[in-house]
């Protein structure tokens, strides 16, 4: 969320452009979200211009009676605006927002004269991002003025909280972030460029799904690759020995140079010491990783190269049945627990997201972001446990990879719904322990959509749900032999099934 401030001397002239067309015709919907103790004014319609006039001589009756006249002029506007990839806000929301910032501003609160203020929703801006204007006077309705030391630092601070509590995009700067910071330049080029979100967020969501569909390092680099993005190691200072860090980039599409991200700007458990929590660390396991670092093709492709049977996609609806039955006994006060199945769960939203939904990210992506805003854990805090969940390992590899068949929506739609479940679970747990936003996100806002996901599965062809993906019956019948690796080769003539190396 950013907030910019801006000051003036006239709120007659504010309040008239804001409920005016705007200077690219971007105004539409004007209405008031809410205002001020000494402003009363009907919410969520349109006014007339009588009502408009009134409202702007609201604003600026204080000042007009005492003659305060601050410094820079007596109206104090503050535009709130979220990035256009963020779910949508509805008035009750934006009305929360408006008065935790009026509040923390001191324009209202116990003990002190209430200053006039009101906050006013527009449609997306030019940009299609959504926004929030709020218009105050800096004089109280006793003449005595606002103390509006170091505003830009506390308006910061209380976007940060927002983001938070709201499930919002991560603004650069923001300290204690967890999730993504998005920074001005970002997000103008993500407009300009017309993207359906923004790269770093994207990149977030490869990463997360192949440290969650692998078993070790070598796997991690393997799998990031095979989704098309750019994967470069840093390695320790001297040596090609050890690498201690990543960065990543999407491929750009008229040649140029890519952005590159290290994981740390990806998220803060996106770290490559923070992803090692969750693998093999023997030396041998880092040799190997290293020997895929340095090369610029895959050296041993391992199970990510199997294309799984389409049974696999029963067998996964079992394993999310299990881990919900037992997130049902774990405390909602043991973190860990509940932010490792998040974890786990985040990256099985984001590889159907991928396989599914593609360049168009929506409701699994929207769901696989939330869920990894919910698996961050504070400094200080206890890491997220994979072990509490370890029914869910293994599901995000068979949704990344596993083959389709001919019903193969009927186990989509099982497993939908036993994903479901486990949502609403994680969004219970933050119920219970009263961070409601969280909740409404979880709950209130993805679970419909998830809901709705289900019906389509469970009314659509596998064809029609994936027209771009071949179902198992429709692949050649020598498909297994020319993709799997020289040892599944091996291991398939002497009996074993291919889908075994899925998910295990």
């Amino acid at each position: 969320m950013i907030g910019k401030i801006t000051k003036g001397s006239s709120g007659r002239t504010l309040i008239r452009y804001l409920f005016g067309p705007g200077r690219a015709n971007e105004h539409a919907d004007q209405r008031v979200v809410c205002s001020g103790l000494s402003v009363g004014i009907e919410e969520g319609r349109a006014l007339s211009a009588a009502e408009i006039a009134g409202l702007g001589a609201a604003i600026d009756a204080a000042n007009d009676q005492f003659a305060t006249n601050p410094p820079g002029g007596h109206i104090w506007h503050v535009s709130l605006s979220i990035p256009k990839a963020d779910r949508l806000i509805v008035d009750d929301e934006w009305a929360d927002m408006a008065q935790r910032v009026m509040s923390a501003l001191g324009f209202e609160g116990e003990g002190v004269q209430p200053a006039a203020w009101v906050a006013m929703g527009h449609g997306t801006s030019a940009g299609g991002n959504q926004h929030l204007h709020i218009a105050a006077s800096l004089v109280r309705m006793d003449g005595r003025q606002v103390n509006i030391w170091q505003d830009r630092k506390t308006l910061s601070l209380v976007c940060a909280e927002l983001e938070k509590d709201y499930g919002l995009t991560v603004i650069d700067g923001r300290e204690g972030k967890g999730m993504p910071g998005l920074s001005r330049v970002e997000l103008e080029r993500t407009a300009r460029g017309q993207w359906a979100e923004p790269p770093r967020i994207t990149l977030a969501r490869l990463v997360r799904e192949a440290s969650v569909a692998s078993k070790d390092e070598a796997e991690f680099v393997r799998r990031l690759r095979r989704t098309g993005a750019l994967v470069r190691a840093r390695f320790e200072a001297g040596g090609k020995d050890a690498v201690v860090g990543y960065s990543v980039a999407l491929k750009t599409p008229d040649g140029t140079s890519p952005v590159w991200f290290g994981g740390g700007k990806l998220a803060k458990d996106l770290t490559l010491p923070h992803l090692r929590q969750f693998w093999g660390v023997s030396n041998d396991d880092r040799k190997t990783a290293v020997a895929e670092w340095t090369a610029t093709k895959t050296v041993a492709p391992g199970r990510e190269a199997l294309g799984g049977h389409p049974d696999d996609w029963r067998r996964a609806v079992a394993a999310v049945e299990r881990s919900v039955e037992r997130l049902r006994a774990v405390p909602a006060s043991d973190l860990p627990a509940w932010r490792g199945a998040a974890r786990e769960a985040a990256g099985v939203f984001a590889a159907w997201s991928r396989r599914l939904e593609g360049n168009s990210p929506g409701p699994l992506a929207a769901t696989a972001d939330a869920l990894a805003r919910s698996a961050q854990n504070r400094p200080g805090e206890p890491a997220p446990d994979r072990g509490a969940v370890r029914d869910l390992r293994g599901v995000a590899a068979i949704v990344a990879q596993s083959q389709l068949g001919r019903d193969s929506s009927i186990a989509w739609a099982m497993l939908i719904d036993q994903l479901g479940r486990t949502l609403r679970a994680v969004g219970d747990a933050h119920a219970a322990r009263g961070e409601t936003e969280m909740t409404k996100v979880l709950i209130d806002t993805l679970s419909p959509e998830i809901a709705a996901l289900h019906e389509r599965c469970e009314t659509n062809s596998t064809q029609e749900l994936a027209p771009g993906e071949r179902t198992h019956e429709d692949r050649p019948l020598d498909w297994m032999s020319k993709n799997l690796p020289h040892q599944a080769k091996h291991h398939r003539g002497r009996g074993q099934s291919p889908s075994r190396g899925i998910g295990r």
